[in-house]
């Protein structure tokens, strides 16, 4: 058994962290909790799949199915949007409940709310009804705005700081992988539930299939292993943005502006990969005249190789944090947004387009991972532990601001005709692409002439102190 001592000096034995030191500043786990580790990928790759399954279901049925024109052209931001407000609105409250209670305690709330959410999602699937269905997309993104900042604060307190870009980036591989999945089955699923593919139409599938990956989510949090509150006696403040800004005030010194940069840079990637990108590929259905399926195949394919760069960068990585990895991702992601936007229009009837799209898809996906990886363990690192899940809340507020900008970028552009009053026209779908590769561009400014020195500077001061820590561990 394990003593664990944090910063407030309170104490708490855990049996499943194998070895604690305390450097003066919290307590660094020198050895990572394997079957903890394991549980919380889970339970995190089960939650995204079921998030994913129900938008991609939502998304389909507005931008080409049953839904399609009842929220004008673009309708799928609108689905995007009620997943993203949420995190907003309550992410401060989420930081401060993961602070001042067990993150362990946290997820497994979190994941028992999962199944009453599920429950009324299958009904307004079963009544074609938009409106329940877009409230149970609200529901169950206030759930996940709950679990977040515990899931992602939890990892320093289980995974030593040597192995904490190998554990992001394996968790992000696994989250991608839960993306992908459901973005995938989202495809079969819509097909199916609108009677599609020819066949009766299964109004109770996509409720059904989300309610059984509820229940197994539920059942994975509970392995998740127990670790202490960093901050039992935090008073929560029930107010909806003060806290993020009081938090972003107390980002102070070079190591609170280099966690800046990193939560910005964060931010507008989000914009980009969150809140455009994945909402142009559902119209690919039309584009290139393709079933749901390979629509989703297309989803999928970004989802996938997103998680497979997100591993190889914190391989990559070994056993530092490389913000330099930052540039090569943000260069090699503009070249293919550039490329996607710039295919003929003529080209998509070729039947080689589905498979040079899969390809830039595939090539931008894997290239991302080399911007968020360094980014996410930046925002990780450079936080004290007793208020990492202000920040990290802080951090997913950011994240979810980007997304909300990145779809009302989205529906802009798509319905620009309307916007100037026939003076401008709306872009088309397919040339989407060209706006992602201008912020890509913007990202890649900012850092080669802004943050490169404050990234390296604060990351290498915070490993020297861990280094020299380390020689004091006490056992």
């Amino acid at each position: 058994m394990i003593v664990v001592k944090s910063r407030n000096g309170n104490s708490c034995r855990i049996g499943c962290l194998p070895q604690v030191v305390y450097f003066g500043k919290g307590s660094r786990v020198t050895k990572p909790n394997v079957s903890g580790f394991y549980f919380l990928n889970a339970t995190q790759f089960l939650g995204a799949f079921n998030d994913n399954i129900l938008k991609q279901v939502v998304t389909f049925g507005l931008a080409t199915g049953i839904w399609k024109g009842m929220l004008g052209a673009g309708g799928q931001a609108w689905a995007s949007l009620c997943l993203a407000i949420p995190f907003v609105l309550f992410s401060g409250f989420a930081g401060q409940f993961s602070d001042k209670y067990s993150k362990r305690r946290i997820s497994v709330i979190a994941k028992w709310s999962e199944i009453p959410i599920a429950l009324i999602a299958m009904l307004g699937l079963w009544l074609t009804n938009i409106w329940i269905v877009m409230f149970s997309l609200i529901l169950i993104a206030m759930q996940s705005t709950l679990f977040s900042p515990a899931k992602f604060g939890i990892l320093p307190e289980i995974v030593p700081v040597k192995d904490l870009s190998r554990a992001n980036g394996t968790i992000n591989m696994f989250t991608y992988l839960a993306i992908i999945l459901g973005c995938a089955l989202g495809g079969p699923l819509y097909e199916h539930y609108a009677g599609a593919s020819g066949g009766p139409r299964l109004l109770w599938l996509p409720g059904g299939v989300v309610l059984l990956v509820g229940v197994l989510g539920t059942v994975a949090s509970h392995k998740i292993c127990a670790v202490p509150a960093q901050n039992p006696n935090l008073k929560i403040k029930f107010n909806f943005f003060r806290d993020y800004f009081q938090t972003w005030r107390n980002l102070t010194g070079d190591r609170g502006s280099a966690l800046k940069a990193a939560l910005l840079g964060y931010t507008l990637f989000y914009i980009v990969i969150g809140g455009i990108a994945v909402l142009i590929l559902p119209d690919y259905k039309d584009i290139l005249d393709i079933s749901y399926f390979r629509a989703s195949v297309l989803l999928a394919i970004l989802g996938v190789f997103t998680g497979i760069g997100d591993f190889v960068a914190g391989r990559v990585s070994k056993q530092r944090i490389r913000p330099e990895l930052i540039s090569f991702g943000a260069i090699s992601t503009t070249a293919a947004f550039i490329a996607l936007g710039l295919i003929p229009l003529s080209f998509y009837s070729n039947p080689a387009a589905f498979y040079v799209v899969a390809a830039l898809l595939a090539a931008g996906g894997f290239t991302a991972g080399f911007v968020l990886v360094p980014l996410q363990t930046m925002v990780q690192f450079l936080s004290d532990e007793d208020v990492r899940g202000q920040i990290l809340g802080l951090w997913i507020c950011l994240s979810f601001v980007g997304v909300i900008i990145g779809n009302l970028i989205f529906l802009l552009v798509r319905n620009l005709d309307v916007v100037s009053a026939g003076w401008l026209p709306a872009m088309a779908r397919e040339r989407v692409f060209l706006v992602c590769a201008v912020l890509t561009i913007i990202l890649q400014l900012l850092y080669v002439f802004r943050w490169r020195k404050q990234f390296s500077e604060a990351v290498g001061d915070l490993e020297s102190s861990a280094s020299e820590g380390s020689r004091e561990t006490q056992v």
